[in-house]
C-alpha cells in the first residue's frame, strides 16, 4: 500500500508537472499568434485590412508589441513623416476605421487626427480631461468597446493618446481618478507606454480635450 501511494504521488507530479508544461507552451503559443497578428496589421509594407470586420486584439502582449515596434520605426526613420501616422493606424485598426486613411501615407499623421474628428459627426467632443467626470465618462465608454481619445489642444502639434479600457486609478499630481491610456510620443519615442496613467503622458491643462466616437 506504501509503494501504491509514493507511484500515485509520483505519476501525479509528473502529470502536473507535463500539464503545466502543455499550459505555458499553449499560452506561448498563443501570444505568438497574437503578436504574428499585430505585426502583419501594422506592418507598413502590407496592405490595411481595416475593412475587416474583425479588430485586433488589443491584450497586453498586442500593446507590448506595438511600443516597441513605434520605438523601432522611429530609432530608423529617415523621412520627417515616418511613424508619425502610426498612431492613426492604431485607432484605425482596432476600431475598423476609413476616416483616418490617407492615400499616399497609408494613415494620416497624429495632428491631422484632430481636425478631422471636428468635421466629423460621427465624434463628439465631451469636455476637459481635468473634469473627473469627462475622464469617468470616457472610461465607460472604452470599457463598452467604444474609442476614446484625449488631445492636447494647445498648439497644432498636440500629443493624441488613446484610453484603455480598465480602472482608473486616482494620481497624486492630478488629484483625479485617471485611466490608462497608449500613448506613442514623435518626439521622444523612448517615452511611449501602454501601461501608465494619463499623467504620465501629458500636464494638467485645461487644452486636454476628450472626444469619444459615437
Amino acid at each position: 500500500m506504501y509503494r501504491f501511494y509514493i507511484l500515485f504521488a509520483s505519476l501525479s507530479t509528473i502529470i502536473g508537472v507535463s500539464c503545466k508544461g502543455d499550459s505555458e507552451k499553449k499560452e506561448g503559443n498563443k501570444q505568438d499568434e497574437i503578436i504574428e497578428e499585430v505585426k502583419n496589421q501594422f506592418d507598413d509594407k502590407k496592405p490595411s485590412t481595416s475593412n475587416s470586420t474583425s479588430t485586433t486584439n488589443f491584450t497586453l502582449v498586442a500593446l507590448e508589441y506595438i511600443v516597441k515596434d513605434f520605438m523601432s520605426c522611429k530609432a530608423q526613420a529617415v523621412g520627417r513623416n515616418d511613424c508619425r501616422s502610426r498612431i492613426s493606424k492604431v485607432i484605425s485598426e482596432k476600431h475598423n476605421l476609413s476616416e483616418f486613411k490617407d492615400a499616399k501615407l497609408g494613415y494620416v499623421i497624429y495632428d491631422s487626427i484632430r481636425p478631422i474628428i471636428e468635421r466629423s459627426n460621427d465624434w463628439k467632443s465631451i469636455g476637459t480631461a481635468i473634469d473627473q467626470d469627462v475622464l469617468d465618462h470616457a472610461l465607460e465608454h472604452t470599457n463598452k468597446g467604444g474609442l476614446s481619445l484625449v488631445i492636447d489642444t494647445s498648439t497644432t502639434y498636440g500629443h493624441v493618446v488613446m484610453l484603455l479600457s480598465g480602472e482608473a486609478k486616482k494620481s497624486n499630481s492630478w488629484g483625479l481618478k485617471l485611466p490608462k491610456v497608449l500613448s506613442l510620443v514623435n518626439y521622444k519615442p523612448e517615452k511611449s507606454f501602454h501601461d501608465k496613467s494619463l499623467s504620465y503622458a501629458m500636464n494638467k491643462s485645461e487644452d486636454l480635450q476628450v472626444y469619444i466616437r459615437k
